[in-house]
């Protein structure tokens, strides 16, 4: 099974998705994509659960 997340399911005008094996895997690249496009939310993080509930099973 695999592990999605889009930015515009959080509301965000961004085309960022990512489609990884792992959940780990996924929240990786979600902490580098945050990072290097969404450099204002590295100073507030969203809480890991927030994050968890944006995640989809395919």
């Amino acid at each position: 099974m695999a592990y999605s997340l889009a930015c515009a399911d959080s509301g965000a005008k961004c085309p960022g998705k990512f489609v990884t094996e792992t959940e780990k895997e996924l929240l990786d690249h979600v902490k580098l994509h945050m990072g290097a496009s969404h450099p204002e939310m590295m100073k507030n993080p969203p809480p890991p659960d927030a994050l968890k509930k944006l995640i989809k099973h395919v």
